[in-house]
């Protein structure tokens, strides 16, 4: 049945254990919330021997000791254990059995709960875009000359967390479930796997297991350069094939192999989801013995969903949560002073940019396209609109994203020049340039206040000559339509990346004939697309840099800001990293007072 607080989920364990271990997990049990008869119950989660488990796990701590204030209304006391305030509620949270199935997930609130559940294959560095091969790989991966041959050599005896193996046939389990449609295991829409790899399978030719030796072969129909960047994102997290029901192929439980298991699930009144340490984890990879084996450093850690009328650094003030990235930019410069927590950056993965349609006057015409690079003061737009979270652009990526050799400066601010040019193109006070701008029409990080930089950009065009209408009636639905179909001359529009390959941002926008706002160069074509050859990163830079050239020399679009994110940490927190992706390891996170 269902308790007032809502349905909760629960692993317990059916190991055969000693009987203080035992002991230990009747306490448990008895200080947190119980399932009811009916309700869904997560696999039971096979435990380590018992000396190992005493040296590694404590038992459960007391959530909420008598005394300690429970400012948030929790089972849980957040000034002793790590509290993350989510920004909004997961999508996991919404899915049948409040099943977190990382292939069919794309908002950061959830990938924040499956980064720290499922392992990648290979994941990006802590604090910066850059792969590397995971825990689950033995050796560095072998990749065949034409760069079509992936061979991945799997670590001895992984198992996921309830203590099914993690070998050569899982892997292989994966790959078949996200690239396959006729897969019994194949439920949802799996968009991540459709966009990067181009469909269903798309450029995957086949995946095939050697268990006897560990092995996994990935074959490519093309070359995908980005192939590691991609497998890196949380989204192709390894799920234990004993999560799903035979019989159905649906995903009944939260399965994986990472640092963190998902212990309890709630959606009621407070919603949240409580991680508990993954001893399998370690117990598989490091000696017990060893006094320098790495681990988790909060053995629980809590992700509560802050409500819509809830401010993040408010409840960061009255000590309701220990991080968040619930932050409104606004609130920035003033949060940068106040010692109630620290703000760390999220180095810029997004950019801004005006998009110009090209397929006919007056964008068409080079000098028009600089005439609005010269008239428009990048610099003042950034210091007036950003809250000290942007910096002026030059090129189309990013300074995180890989690739990005960057020896251009921002277009210099000069409406005197932007007037000759435009006077130069036909256009003065006897013949206006007369345009509609369209407002992005939803708030983004690299557009936080998108109608007042509408408005400011139509100011200095205004200040040229050129007679701006801010257009602001598309629905973001309407508005992304009539983007793709060319019907607007001039717009707002931007990119947050997710793995910070150049490819994401140069081929996205120019790796087809037509690019955005109808440009089309084959020049520039062909580079992006020879540099999607190469797995070698060091071969594709001269590409991507011939690219970001041309794009700086021509204007196909014009750069406006690269916008940084930022996190909110208490002053207690230990051992946090800010990622670019906002999607941050918190293995590594602790609490100095504890």
């Amino acid at each position: 049945m269902f308790t007032k607080s809502g349905l909760i989920i629960k692993q317990t364990p059916r190991s055969k254990l000693s009987l203080l271990l035992v002991l230990l997990m009747l306490l448990a049990l008895s200080l947190s919330a119980c399932s009811d008869a009916g309700g869904l119950s997560q696999p039971t989660v096979a435990q380590p021997p018992a000396a190992v488990q005493s040296g590694n796990q404590a038992p459960p701590a007391n959530p909420n000791p008598a005394g300690a204030a429970n400012i948030t209304g929790l089972p849980y006391d957040c000034s002793k254990i790590f509290c993350f305030g989510l920004a909004q509620e997961p999508v996991g949270l919404l899915q049948n059995n409040f099943v977190f199935d990382p292939a069919n997930l794309v908002d950061r609130s959830s990938l924040q709960i499956t980064r720290q559940v499922y392992e990648t294959l290979f994941e990006f560095k802590p604090d910066s875009m850059q792969y590397q091969y995971s825990s689950l790989l033995k050796y560095e991966p072998k990749v065949s000359e034409d760069g079509l041959t992936y061979t991945l050599r799997l670590g001895k005896g992984l198992r996921f967390s309830d203590n099914t193996p993690l070998d050569a046939a899982a892997i292989k389990f994966n790959f078949d479930r996200w690239s396959d449609p006729g897969n019994r295991f194949h439920k949802g829409d799996f968009s991540t796997w459709s966009y990067y790899f181009g469909g269903f399978p798309g450029k995957l030719s086949s995946v095939t297991a050697d268990q006897d030796n560990n092995l996994v072969t990935i074959k490519l129909k093309q070359p995908m350069g980005n192939f590691f960047q991609v497998l890196s994102m949380p989204q192709f997290g390894i799920v234990a094939p004993s999560a799903f029901n035979t019989n159905s192929g649906e995903m009944e439980h939260s399965t994986g192999s990472g640092r963190y298991l998902i212990e309890k699930v709630v959606r009621s009144d407070n919603k949240y989801v409580v991680l508990r340490e993954n001893q399998m984890y370690y117990f598989q990879r490091y000696d017990p013995a060893d006094p320098n084996k790495p681990t988790v450093k909060s053995n629980t850690i809590v992700a509560l969903v802050l409500k819509q009328n809830q401010d993040g650094l408010d409840e960061l003030r009255k000590g309701a949560i220990s991080a968040t990235d619930k932050i409104k930019p606004e609130e920035v410069p003033n949060a940068t002073k106040d010692p109630a927590f620290k703000l760390l950056d999220r180095n810029p993965l997004s950019i801004a940019f005006l998009g110009m349609n090209q397929t006919r006057p007056p964008f068409n015409n080079l000098l028009v396209r600089q005439a609005f690079a010269a008239a428009i003061d990048t610099n003042a737009l950034v210091r007036d609109y950003y809250f000290g979270l942007g910096e002026p652009a030059s090129v189309l990526l990013p300074p995180t994203s890989l690739a990005q050799i960057d020896t251009h400066d921002p277009y210099e601010y000069d409406p005197d020049q932007a007037r000759r040019l435009l006077d130069t193109a036909g256009y003065n006070l006897s013949n206006p340039l007369k345009l509609d701008l369209w407002v992005l029409p939803v708030p983004r990080a690299y557009y936080p206040d998108p109608k007042k930089i509408a408005d400011a950009i139509a100011s200095y065009l205004q200040k040229v000559g050129v007679q701006v209408t801010v257009r602001d009636s598309y629905a973001w639905p309407d508005f992304y339509k009539a983007r793709q179909a060319g019907t607007m001359d001039f717009y707002m529009f931007g990119w947050q990346g997710q793995n910070g390959d150049p490819d994401e941002f140069l081929g996205e926008f120019f790796g087809k004939p037509s690019g955005e706002g109808g440009y089309e160069n084959p020049v520039l074509t062909g580079l992006i697309q020879d540099g999607l050859k190469d797995s070698d990163l060091r071969n594709r830079r001269d590409y991507y840099r011939q690219a970001q050239d041309i794009i700086y020399d021509q204007l196909p679009v014009l750069p406006l800001a690269y916008v940084k994110g930022v996190v909110a940490i208490r002053p207690n927190v230990v051992g946090y990293v800010a990622h670019p992706t906002g999607i941050e390891n918190w293995s590594s996170v602790g609490l100095a007072n504890k």
